[in-house]
């Protein structure tokens, strides 16, 4: 192994040219194949996959109702009663949702169309006995009584005489005793939710306080890219309607769709940050221990170096990566620098590059195929996320330890002699802490307290919990529960 690292740090000590050519390349073809990978951001990607998981994620996936958006429009007032205005927010609302996003939405459902009602009339006086029960023919018998006729065909003037009467002609032409309602009534038992009622045709509660839509959007809840300018357009229909006379009635959504792209947008958020912190804290910090400004920039040579020998490898093995395990780059980041501080600060020590090569190559290379290896078999679980962890850990710590010991030591070799300065580093790790037997005592105790403790941790039952929900969605999830009773 010594061999080979110095042999390599030879000849490119003699042809400067080609190590640069060779480094820059590697590097740029890498990211260009890094480039083209696929970021997924489901959050189901961590559960695990097996059988009964894939069928029960394909029912969800093909259900009608998993990646529909409720939207739940009430008055500001909770006092206040005003369904027709409620209709009129809903008509503005559709009409400019519909204008401004087509190409997301499939379908908007707020209110029950005439014809599919003269349907159900018709479909119940086609098949009418299958509705009946023996009691439903007794009541029948009142219905054709003289007396209840006369009766029943005087409503039947007042209808037609009404402008609703256009509509049921048919109905009463067909049916002028009404004994089709008997029949009805009886679906009305297979109701979903009492709470609910229809308002001129509108979907409105019982109290006429809440209006319901429900929008079914053209792509799944996965596709979080394409939702989320669904969700923009949504928010900004609702703002533009609070301007423009609306401004007493609250429009409010919930759905698969809607905590998919939230969660997709907090991962971005969680990781640019998390990551953007690291590099921030680790930058300041070898600035300060090494006294070199070039020192945190050559160091973080390998870290990048390897997050885009990664990136190419995932491309070329299954072409995507779950964003909840690029999310964890802060951990990989951790890591991976460890290769190149300890070539650079075994340089401060032996100011010999070729020796530098020649101690660490052997260590670097057995305690860098143990951690890659640990990472690699994360690739034997059934998580699809904790797999993707694997791989993007596995080859970048690959990349990071070969750009340590071939690239980076031509880096940072100079010429100058070099100075070494002590600094409290250096001070707290040259304390022996392991001759202190009292400290080892502690140490000792502490371990036995937290072994009797740990089997207290209970895991989390609850799968929703890895859910991240904005304010907005909870406040409308509440909301919603509070309106069908749940």
């Amino acid at each position: 192994m010594e061999t080979i690292f110095t042999g390599i740090y030879d000849y490119f000590s003699k042809n400067r040219v080609v190590l640069y050519t060779l480094f820059f390349a590697s590097l740029l073809t890498a990211g260009f194949f890094a480039s083209r990978v696929k970021f997924q951001e489901d959050i189901s990607a961590i559960i695990p996959k097996d059988k009964k998981t894939e069928k029960l994620n394909q029912v969800f996936q093909n259900s009608k109702f998993a990646d529909k958006l409720i939207v739940t429009v009430s008055l500001k007032d909770s006092n206040a009663v005003q369904p027709d205005s409620l209709i009129a927010y809903a008509d503005s609302f559709v009409a400019k949702l519909q204008a401004t996003s087509k190409d997301y939405i499939k379908d908007i459902r707020y209110k029950v169309d005439d014809n599919l009602s003269m349907e159900l009339f018709q479909l119940i006086q086609e098949h009418l006995p299958v509705f009946l029960s023996e009691k439903d023919y007794e009541a029948i018998d009142t219905l054709i009584a003289n007396d209840k006729i006369k009766s029943r065909l005087e409503q039947d003037v007042q209808l037609l005489s009404s402008p609703s009467g256009l509509a049921l002609k048919n109905i009463i032409a067909n049916d002028p005793v009404g004994i089709s309602f008997i029949a009805l009534k009886k679906l009305q038992q297979l109701q979903y939710d009492e709470n609910f009622e229809l308002y001129d045709n509108y979907i409105v509660t019982r109290d006429n306080k809440n209006l319901l839509l429900f929008i079914t959007p053209v792509y799944p809840s996965n596709n979080t890219g394409k939702n989320i300018e669904l969700l923009r357009s949504l928010d900004s229909t609702v703002q533009q309607l609070s301007v423009t006379g609306f401004s007493d009635i609250d429009a409010t959504y919930f759905g698969a769709s809607a905590v998919s792209a939230g969660n997709a947008q907090q991962l971005r958020k969680d990781t640019l940050f998390t990551q953007g912190i690291t590099i921030v804290f680790l930058v300041l910090f070898i600035a300060l221990f090494f006294r070199k400004k070039r020192a945190p920039f050559l160091i973080l040579i390998p870290v990048i170096y390897g997050a885009a020998f990664s990136l190419a490898a995932i491309y070329f093995i299954k072409g995507s990566l779950s964003v909840i395990a690029l999310a964890t780059g802060s951990v990989i980041l951790g890591i991976a620098i460890n290769y190149s501080l300890h070539v650079f600060n075994h340089y401060r020590h032996v100011p010999n590059i070729r020796q530098v090569i020649k101690d660490l190559s052997f260590p670097l290379t057995i305690g860098s195929f143990t951690t890659i290896a640990g990472f690699f078999c994360l690739g034997f679980v059934k998580s699809e996320m904790l797999q993707d962890i694997g791989l993007f850990a596995g080859f970048s710590l690959i990349g990071a330890s070969l750009c340590s010991l071939i690239f980076l030591p031509h880096f940072i070799e100079t010429k100058k002699p070099v100075v070494h300065h002590s600094s409290w580093v250096d001070r707290f790790a040259s304390l022996r802490p392991e001759h202190n037997k009292w400290l080892v005592g502690v140490i000792a105790v502490l371990t036995i307290v937290f072994f009797f403790y740990a089997g207290n941790v209970r895991f989390e039952p609850d799968m929703m919990q890895m859910n991240y929900m904005p304010a907005h969605l909870k406040k409308a999830e509440d909301k919603l529960n509070r309106i069908t009773g749940n």
